[in-house]
Parts: structure tokens; sequence; C-alpha cells
């Protein structure tokens, strides 16, 4: 590489790399940014228990491919207080780098002047900039897959054993992020036989790519006997895009229907995750065999869809974060162009005729990885958010066209031009036929907003777009409950109760919503309905940490502490990093007559946040112990983290009475009072009074 490519490839880096920086920045403003939803939910929980110490997952096989939750997890144990700035510097990163590797790639295929427009398409790609922002795996996938290709093209060239071992080890990590490249790996792996290279090169490849992937397929195995390579989804995946109704599986969301169909399996007696992904599998095999023309019919529909302009959503509407970012509404748009896939996928497609005959591996390399790569997303089903790993190719694909026809516009070579020109024009076109669903009446959407305000505390806002959720698809079971959550928590009691029963009548077996009703029947002073609520939600999950959590305080209400002990440590086994759960556990077992398990408990929720109501929790128990000089340092310290704590305060004016210190104990007590109520405190204050009017010290 010359000192202009070298100047071209850190100023390149340096230009995407602020890019996405200045991206990241306006993201912020987003209600998604800081209250991720569906899958990126799922891998930040999931990512929170491993930071947290559960370093193997979880006690079941990986439902998703696991490498990102771990690097999400490691960042999140790296910045506990800033991940979600942290996982996307990160993702910027992997999508500058990724920037350099498309200029590599398409430099040695294409040539320097092609591979310049192809690393300044993938900075500019908005697509790009978008997965980037969110917390999910695209980043990682593409930057892996394209280092792949990169060590592939160094290990032809070389023909050393390290650097095939290096390319094994890449491809192993590759998989562990998503699946879909191992098909790429068996093309590659029977198209380097066909050409009669060395076999023993080929063997270390594939042996290293085995090694990685082994410990996880052996951890899934102890988990639970079945055969999971990766990941557990891929029957369902599979069945998914491949059935007679794939228009309503593969619009299918979290609700009702969703949960019908993944616990089927349950319901034909398949209990392991590798039998209920087998039986996926095996169901959607079975329909395609028996419905030969109209599975060729849903493949041709489902490549027409994957090379459509607009970005079809898998969990989230891509078009609406460009409401909060300038940048992205610059790069990223759905009018009558699709930008910027509508415009790729042309020229890419053009491109890879082009490259028909351009001799060399790195070219075909390139061409084998679009075609596999594709397959693997048409076999399942097309989405933006599966298709991106081929993007950075199809790109360098693209430049190439766009050269060539450059090229052709600059020599005034008119007829060459026509032969580039026409068609391209006929794939601008077709790709960009489709149009993406308006953002507006995008229910999902709608019920996420919902979600997300809820979890932030803004109940009218939750309740506005739960209602145009349900507006735009009256059957979202998900959005009623959130209505009724968000009425709830606005002290519209009597309206939540009846949105809450309506959600059971279309969903029974909601156990939140069971769970809900109880609070509701609570508050409203009808006790014995809100254990039958709560009786019904344990008998439809025993386990709930949700449910055991509301039956544990009920009891607890009730005197019964032994009992609400019982239910608080069945709460943990689901919830074991919540502070409330471990904290009103210790509370019960106070009240049991059990104070060194109770101490415990109260330690190990402190463990977990240094909040004061444990700290005066642990100084109580001190305190009764006679441990007075423990008790008040732990009292300092909770009025430290919150100076007008009534029961600190007041656990210090007893100390003070029981030391004669009656002046202190009353101007405590006194300043205790003036902020609000507070029993205890006028209980304790007649009592020094009494003793003052009695001379008793």
């Amino acid at each position: 590489m010359g000192r202009g490519s070298r100047l071209f490839a850190g100023c390149l880096l340096l230009a995407a790399l602020a890019l996405r920086l200045g991206y990241i920045h306006q993201h912020g403003a987003s209600p998604f940014f800081d209250a991720p939803v569906v899958d990126a939910r799922t891998f930040l929980d999931q990512a929170l228990a491993i930071a947290a110490g559960d370093l193997r997952g979880g006690a079941e096989p990986y439902w998703q491919a696991p490498l990102y939750i771990y690097l999400l997890a490691f960042v999140c144990w790296l910045m506990p207080g800033a991940y979600f700035v942290g996982i996307r510097l990160v993702h910027a990163l992997l999508g500058a780098l990724s920037c350099l590797l498309v200029y590599g790639l398409a430099r040695r295929g294409f040539g320097e002047p092609a591979a310049r427009i192809a690393g300044w398409g993938a900075a500019l790609c908005g697509t790009f900039l978008y997965f980037e922002g969110e917390l999910l795996a695209v980043p990682l996938e593409v930057f892996l897959d394209l280092l792949l290709l990169q060590l592939l093209v160094a290990a032809q060239d070389r023909g050393r054993s390290r650097d095939w071992g290096l390319a094994g080890v890449t491809a192993g990590l590759a998989a562990l992020a998503r699946p879909n490249i191992l098909l790429f790996v068996a093309l590659f792996c029977a198209w380097h036989l066909w050409r009669g290279r060395g076999a023993g090169a080929l063997a270390t490849f594939a042996g290293c790519a085995l090694l990685v992937i082994l410990p996880v397929t052996v951890r899934n195995w102890a988990a639970e006997p079945g055969l999971v390579l990766v990941s557990a989804n891929g029957g369902v995946n599979f069945y998914i895009g491949n059935n007679a109704d794939y228009e309503r599986t593969v619009a299918l969301r979290p609700g009702v229907e969703w949960e019908e169909m993944v616990s089927e399996p349950a319901r034909e007696g398949h209990v392991t995750a590798a039998a209920k992904s087998s039986y996926f599998l095996r169901k959607g095999l079975a329909w395609i065999a028996t419905h030969p023309l109209d599975y060729l019919g849903l493949l041709a529909r489902k490549t027409r869809d994957f090379w459509s302009g607009p970005e079809v959503k898998r969990n989230q509407d891509i078009y609406h974060a460009r409401q909060h970012s300038w940048i992205l509404g610059l790069l990223l748009w759905d009018r009558h162009l699709s930008m910027p896939f509508g415009l790729v996928a042309p020229l890419g497609l053009l491109g890879l005729g082009l490259s028909l005959r351009i001799r060399g591996d790195p070219t075909a390399l390139l061409r084998l990885y679009v075609l596999g790569y594709t397959a693997s997303v048409v076999l399942f089903f097309p989405a933006a958010r599966y298709r991106m790993p081929v993007v950075p190719v199809l790109i360098a694909f693209a430049a190439l066209a766009a050269w060539r026809l450059l090229g052709s516009l600059r020599r005034r070579s008119w007829p060459a031009a026509a032969r580039l020109g026409l068609p391209l024009a006929a794939l601008l076109v077709l790709c960009n036929l489709g149009r993406a669903a308006p953002t507006d009446g995008d229910a999902q959407l709608h019920f996420d907003l919902g979600e997300v305000y809820l979890r932030k505390g803004e109940y009218a806002l939750s309740e506005a777009h739960s209602r145009r959720a349900l507006e735009l698809d009256p059957g979202y079971n998900y959005a009623r409950h959130n209505l009724a959550v968000a009425c709830y928590h606005q002290g519209r009691l009597g309206e939540s109760g009846r949105t809450a029963r309506a959600t059971l009548a279309e969903n029974p077996r909601r156990v939140d919503t069971h769970v809900l009703l109880a609070r509701i029947q609570l508050e409203v002073g009808r006790p014995q309905e809100a254990r039958a609520s709560l009786l019904r939600a344990l008998e439809l999950d025993p386990g709930s940490g949700m449910a055991n959590y509301e039956y544990a305080r009920l009891l607890y209400g009730q005197g019964r502490y032994a009992a609400a002990a019982e239910h608080f440590r069945r709460a943990l086994a689901s919830r074991p990093r919540d502070f409330r759960i471990h904290y009103q556990l210790g509370r019960a077992l106070h009240q049991a007559g059990r104070a060194e398990a109770a101490l415990d408990s109260y330690g190990r929720a402190l463990s977990l946040e240094r909040r004061p109501e444990a700290l005066v929790a642990i100084g109580a128990l001190h305190l009764v112990e006679g441990r007075n000089q423990t008790a008040r340092t732990l009292f300092l310290e909770a009025l430290e983290l919150d100076p007008e704590n009534p029961e600190a305060h007041v656990n210090m004016a007893l100390m003070d009475t029981e030391e004669g210190r009656h002046g202190a104990a009353v101007e405590r007590l006194r300043q205790v009072l003036a902020r609000g109520p507070s029993p205890q405190a006028q209980a304790l204050l007649e009592e020094v009074h009494r003793r003052i009017g009695t001379g008793q010290d």
C-alpha cells in the first residue's frame, strides 16, 4: 500500500468515526437510547446478569448467538454507570474499522479508484449508522464477516498455516455472532476443494473454526441434553419463513399469537430446546416437501424482498430514528428512492455482473460471499437487520459499477454508458417499487414507545402511545396491558381495573395482568380478591418473580412473616439481583424472629445498592443487640445518603435518649415531625418528655 493509500485510509477512518460519534450524540435524544426493547432488551438483561457474575449466561441453552451478549456484558462490567454510551462507542469503532475493511477488500478486487468510492460509500451508509446506534449484534457481525474475507484473501495469497488458522478462528467467532455465516463457510470449503487447492490448509481453517464453536456447543449440551450448535432459535426462525401462512408468521410480534406459536412444541410434548427447534425445523421441511411449487413461489417472493430498497423492520421501525438525528435524516430515507439500499442494490447487482470478467481470488471470493450470505437469509426470511452483513460487500461491487459508469461518461463513450445505464435504470425501478409502511401507522412502534415511557415513569405519554397502538390494532393484548398499567400509575384505578379485566378476557394466562389486578384490588380494599388473583398468577407460573413478590407482600401485611419470607425467596430465584426483594426478605425474617438471617438478607441488598433503608435496617439490628457504636456508624452513613431519612433520625434519637442526651433527642424528633407525620417519632418524643418530666435519666 502506497503513501497515498495510507493517507486515504487514515482520513477515511477518522471521518467515519467522527460521523458515527456525531450520530451517537444525536441519538441520545431518542427514548430508546437508554430503554431498549425486544431483542435489544433481552441482550442487555442477559449481559447484565453475566456482568454480575453469571458467567455461564443462564441455565438453558443459548436462545440467540452469544458472542455479542458477552461483548455487551464486558462493557457493562467495565462501565457499569455508562454502558449505554460505552457499547455504542464500541459499535462506532467497529463501524469505522469496517469501512477500512471495505476499502481494503475493494482495493484488492477492483483497484484503488473503486476502493475509495467503496470506502466513502460504507462510511456514509445510513443503515450502518442506525444499527451502530442500537444494542444489536449487527456491527459485530459486519466487522467479523469482513475481517474473515480479508483474512481468507491473505491466506489464499500466502498459503501459510497460521493465516488459515487465524481465518478459521475468525469464522468461528463470526458464527458465534450470527450462524448464517456457516453457509458461506461451507460453500467456501467446497469451492476450495473443487479448484483443487490444498486440503491441509482447508483442514486447518475448518478445524480452528470448529474449535471456537465447540465450547458453546458443549456448554449448551451441559445445560440441557440435545444438540444445539450455537443457538436454539434456528428452528422457529426457519418455520417463520417457510410455511403456508408466511405473511402472518413473519409479521408476528410479542403477544398472544407469538406465545401460542412458540409454545406449540411444548404442548406436543417437546420439552428441551433442541427438541423444540427440531420440531419447528421438521414442520417447515414438511410443508416444503408437500408444497414444492408454493415453496418456489415463496422463495421468489423472499428473494424479491431481499433486494427491495425499503428497510423492512424486524423489531423496530428503522425510519422512526430519523426523528432524533438530522445526520440519519440525510443518509436514510424512503421516498421516491430508498436510501441507501435502493441505490446500493442496483449498483451492486450491476457490479456483480461486471465483476464476472475480472479474474482473481479476491473478486471470486466476494461474489461467493454475496451468493452464500444472501441464500442464508432468503432460506429463513429477509429483514433489514439480517441482510446487513451483505451490504458492505455489495457497496464494493456498487463502487465498481459506479467507477465504470463514471469512466464511460468522462470519456464520452455513449454506447458504453448506455450499456451500463440502461440495466442500472431498470434495476433502480425494480428495487424501488416497494414502500415502507408509514411510521405513524405502526402499532408495534407505538406499543414500544408506550413500553419505554412506562419504564421511564412518563405515564401520560405511555397511555397516549398505548391507546394509539390499540387504535391501529384493537387486538394488541400487550398494548392493552400497558394501558392498564399507565392508568394505574395515574391513580385511575377503576379504569385500570376495567382495562386489566379486558386484557385477561383476551388472554387469561397473562401473569403480569393478574398481578396488576391484585394490586388494584388491594388498593381499593378487596384483599380476598387480590389473594385470589395472585394465587391464579402463581398457578399459571409458580416461578414468577413478580407474582411471588406481590403475594409475599400480601402475606407480610397479614402478619404471616414466615410464609412471606418463603415467597420472597422464590421471587429471588428469578430476580436474584433485585434490591427490593432482598430488603423485604430481611424485613420478613426480622419480624419472624430470625435476626441473623435478616442481617444476611439486608447485607445482600446493601451489596447490590447502597441505599439508606438497608443501612438503617442493619443498624437497627445492631442496636437491638447492644452494638451501639456500629449502629450509630450505620445510621450516620444512611443520613449522608438521605439527610432527611426519618427512620435514621428516630433511631439516632432513641440512642440519644438511652444515653441521657434528651435535648438532642427532642431537637432531632421535632425536626422529623416538622417534615411530616411520623408515629414512631411522635411516640418517642412523648416518651422523652415523660422522662424529662419525671427526672428519669
